[in-house]
This record gives structure tokens, sequence and C-alpha cells, in this order.
């Protein structure tokens, strides 16, 4: 019986802690890590021949959040369309959805106050528009995110007071890319 209750005493321990560190780093990774294409000012005018600005622009168009309202020579004018402005009004730019800590894959101490994490994530609410093959190629970030959905590995470094109270030290890291 006294073993029985100490086994349930320390996985009822090491779920609080889990717990915890799990609501301190999903905290960390919504303060730092944003998914949006950074697109936040709307009609685009673009001037100049640029390759990248309008391969960004098409790659918009071919998800059916742009249209191109108006071109003159070299001169273009990329304005949203409907859903373009649905997406855009949610966050002032195309978010394509939260990265959410989907496990904690180990917990390393290096002494007794502190240590590191590591875990993988999903991501909550992943518009369509978001799995848009020109999207992807246009914005490498967000490809390397959709890519990395419960396969890539972050680590986030963490310390414990004398009390317990666990503070993370460090913002999330990437710690493999996946090509």
């Amino acid at each position: 019986m006294f073993l029985f209750f100490f086994v349930f005493l320390s996985f009822f321990c090491h779920s609080g802690e889990n717990e915890s560190f799990r609501k301190k780093i999903q905290k960390k990774i919504d303060d730092k890590i944003l998914l949006c294409l950074g697109e936040t000012e709307w009609p685009v005018s673009i001037n100049e021949n640029s390759i990248w600005v309008n391969a960004n622009m098409e790659s918009l168009v071919d998800a059916g959040l742009v249209k191109l309202d108006f071109k003159r020579g070299k001169n273009k004018l990329w304005n949203l369309t409907k859903l373009g402005k649905k997406e855009f009004n949610k966050n002032g730019d195309f978010c394509y959805g939260r990265m959410m800590l989907k496990n904690i894959l180990s917990i390393t101490y290096i002494n007794k106050k502190r240590g590191f994490i590591v875990f993988n994530y999903y991501v909550h609410l992943l518009p369509e528009w978001a799995k848009s093959k020109s999207i992807r190629f246009a914005y490498s970030y967000l490809d390397n995110i959709i890519t990395g959905i419960d396969n890539e590995k972050y680590q986030i470094e963490f310390e414990k007071s004398d009390t317990g109270v666990i503070k993370i030290i460090s913002d999330p890291v990437q710690l493999e890319i996946l090509y």
C-alpha cells in the first residue's frame, strides 16, 4: 500500500510540474512566435519591377486573398479580395493560426535550478489559404512552420526559484530545420 501511495504521489507531482511547464511555455510561444505574413498595409502599390514583391503578391492572388486592381507599365496596385478582407481584418495581417505546444518531449536539468525543455507543436486553426503551394513557396517561414508540424523540435530554457516557481528564461529556439 505504501509503495502504491509513493508511486501515485510521485506521478501526481510530476504531472503538476509538467502542467506548470506547459502553461509557461505556451505563454512564451504566444508572446514570441506570431504566425503572420507581415503584409500589413493595403492596397499595395509597386512602382518598380521587383521580382520578390511581385512573387509574393502573385502567391496571395493564387490563394484568393489579393487581386491586381491596376497596372500601367511597371506600376501595379494590389488590393484585397472579399476573402482577403475577411482574413486581414482578423489581425491586421494575414495570420495563419496559433502555434500550440503539442508534447513535452524531454525535460533536462543542468543543475537543481536550471534546465531546458524540448517540445513539438501543432498549428491551431491553420487556414486553407496557408496550405497553398504558391504561398508556401513565396513565404518560406510559413512553409517551415507547416512542414515542422508534429516533427520539428523546439527548445526553451527554464529556471526554478528556491520556492519551486518556474520561470522561462529564453525564447523558444528551433533545434533542427527540416527542409
